[in-house]
């Protein structure tokens, strides 16, 4: 008798549409609980996810599971990219183990340097990073046979962060080209998500929701484009960001500060829900 499709994972629902997750990673530990910081065997650049970030996580995977079971998409050619960071690695490990609908044991982690985290501390947050060889211990699902696209060079500035992003999105493109029915998984940071977001929709920054912890951003193609489509920013029932699936939001401040720090911090939609109350 043959395996139920709906069990394995194997049904695929060809309806023309190829799927591009964005998610931000879960709650930090530094957050939840800011005396990890004193603890004397931890990376400070490479924080991990907190209890919440860990259910965060979850909700990402059970959300995603009874999603594409519902539309019969399969997981057989699932693709999940994730930054090196230790807090995206737990996400995307802890969303793959959320699912239960449809088998994602299967499906391996590729860690891709090109969508780690923005350097914005003259590349002291990624020295604390370890090896993926090292990673593999505690990550069975990392793929060590996966080419990464490419290693940004550090320190970045502002404007080489933008850069990347569009060269990583760019790789992408040709690494998986348009295909009916794929999910990919994209596990990144607040500024990560924002940029690549923007790019792959080729929409302004003010139109792409602040990234809360687990927020996902679900771009769309019908076609073998370099232009994915996007819901509208801070449509409560859209993927601009979204937030339905989360059991608990936390205290994790939803992110679009991709400014210059010095005249704007603040760069989403003037009118968000998540919007500041006063600029700095």
């Amino acid at each position: 008798m043959a395996p139920d499709a709906n069990e394995t994972g194997s049904q695929s629902f060809d309806d023309g549409v190829q799927y591009l997750f964005i998610v931000r990673h879960g709650e930090r530990m530094d957050l939840g609980h800011p005396e990890w910081k004193d603890l004397p065997t931890s990376r400070l650049g490479d924080c991990p996810i907190s209890p919440l970030g860990h259910q965060q996580a979850y909700d990402v995977g059970q959300y995603l599971d009874s999603w594409m079971h519902d539309e019969g998409l399969s997981t057989d050619d699932m693709a999940w990219l994730t930054s090196p960071f230790l807090r995206c690695v737990e996400t995307a490990n802890g969303a793959l183990n959320g699912f239960r609908k449809l088998n994602a044991r299967h499906v391996p982690i590729y860690a891709e340097p090109s969508i780690f985290e923005w350097d914005g501390n003259g590349g002291e947050w990624h020295r604390d990073l370890p090896t993926i060889e090292e990673r593999k211990h505690y990550f069975p699902r990392l793929d060590l046979t996966y080419e990464i696209f490419f290693e940004p060079e550090l320190p970045e500035p502002r404007n080489k962060f933008f850069e990347r992003c569009q060269k990583s999105i760019d790789c992408f493109h040709e690494r998986y080209p348009y295909k009916p029915g794929q999910v990919l998984v994209m596990v990144s940071h607040a500024a990560g998500c924002i940029a690549l977001a923007k790019a792959f929709a080729k929409m302004k920054m003010a139109e792409i929701t602040p990234a809360a912890a687990c927020s996902i951003y679900r771009l769309t193609r019908s076609s073998n484009t370099d232009t994915w489509s996007l819901d509208a920013h801070d449509d409560l029932d859209g993927f601009n960001g979204y937030v339905g699936h989360l059991s608990e939001m936390g205290d994790t401040i939803p992110w679009n500060n991709l400014g210059d720090g010095y005249v704007k911090f603040y760069t989403g939609p003037p009118d968000s829900r998540f919007a500041p109350k006063t600029e700095t």
